[in-house]
């Protein structure tokens, strides 16, 4: 597994202390479709699972922005001004609120929390799954972070696969805080708050030194075509 990747599921992991209060309400506010223990294990399952699909497509989606931009000789000046922002909202917290979205993203978001509450009061298993696919729509900081680093992979399915492991290092706490009726303790949330900002700075480092095309093995490679004209004239 590549740095990028290790890097993806331990966001996820360390970012846990922001899941739990951005979705961990929607955890435990999601019904099972019956009272049982089984039933309450498969729930979680199609809860987490369809946050994780959304994930996914957001990934697929941003890599192929990212071959966009490569094809446009923009990626690099756009990687390393991502990694900057990043830098600088770890750096000086609240720095970049003001630039909140408005007008018709809001309004779209508005009606997104909406459908989502409808659909926190069934609990038949399709809704449980729809629940999780507009769980990961929510606006979520910590989602943009891993949006920005997924962007920047070689492929759309490295793409895929950094959201996939992103979502899943979310799993452990969200799992565990649905089965447990919320009770994970505040010692343990209190140490995965302190870990998210080091990750993100560490995810911003490695955004601009893979920018800066160093020719680092897999932490800051050269591109393609640079490589390729390089073995030409040799």
């Amino acid at each position: 597994m590549t740095p990028w990747l290790m890097a993806a599921l331990a966001m996820g992991a360390a970012g846990s202390a922001h899941c739990l209060g951005m979705c961990g309400p929607i955890a435990l506010a999601v019904p099972s479709y019956a009272p049982t223990p089984r039933a309450r294990w498969f729930s979680t399952l199609l809860l987490n699972g369809g946050r994780l699909v959304t994930y996914v497509l957001l990934g697929a989606a941003v890599g192929v922005l990212g071959l966009g931009m490569r094809l446009a000789g923009l990626q690099q000046a756009v990687t390393i001004a991502a990694g900057g922002l990043l830098l600088l909202s770890v750096l000086v917290p609240g720095a970049l609120r003001r630039w909140s979205p408005q007008s018709a993203i809001t309004t779209g978001l508005g009606r997104l929390r909406a459908r989502l509450a409808r659909h926190l009061g069934r609990n038949a298993p399709e809704a449980i799954f729809m629940s999780g696919l507009l769980n990961g729509l929510l606006p979520c900081g910590l989602l943009y972070t891993a949006l920005l680093g997924a962007a920047t992979m070689g492929s759309t399915a490295e793409s895929m696969l950094f959201m996939a492991l992103f979502g899943l290092g979310t799993w452990p706490t969200l799992v565990a805080l649905r089965m447990t009726g919320g009770s994970i303790g505040q010692v343990m949330r209190a140490r995965l708050r302190r870990v998210a900002p080091a990750l993100i700075a560490v995810v911003a480092l490695l955004l601009i030194l893979r920018g800066m095309e160093l020719g680092i093995p897999y932490l800051s490679p050269m591109p393609a075509a640079s490589m390729a004209s390089g073995a030409a004239c040799h």
